[in-house]
């Protein structure tokens, strides 16, 4: 008798586990934010940059293209202060993969971007 409610018990659950399953993969998906500035380039030349901004735009790149895409901060046109609290913030986020030093890191290569791009604006 107990071995037919266990059964009945365990038949039951993957039954109602099978159908949340069939909702859920029926669910209708939310596309992906998209911003402005997603719509601009997605690379910046930084041939002319110093060794080290250099390599800072590749650490930039391969850490911030992991949530979303490199033309978003790209095509930013915030302060300093406003990337030193937006970066932070993004490093708060889960799967960023981001470390106090590397967010600082980012962070020296956006304020560097941003004042050598502005200076030599047409």
């Amino acid at each position: 008798m107990q071995q037919t409610i266990v059964w009945i018990v365990v038949i039951g659950v993957i039954l109602l586990v099978g159908i949340g399953m069939i909702f859920a993969l029926r669910a209708p998906r939310t596309a992906a934010k998209t911003y402005p500035a997603d719509k601009g380039p997605n690379y910046i030349d930084v041939s002319e940059y110093p060794q080290k901004m250099q390599k800072l735009y590749e650490l930039f790149t391969r850490k911030c293209s992991r949530c979303h895409t490199v033309a978003r901060p790209i095509n930013s046109t915030f302060t300093p202060e406003e990337w030193r609290k937006y970066v932070h913030k993004m490093r708060q986020k889960p799967g960023s993969g981001l470390t106090l030093k590397t967010t600082e890191q980012i962070i020296e290569f956006l304020i560097y971007d941003a004042k050598h791009r502005e200076r030599n604006a047409p």
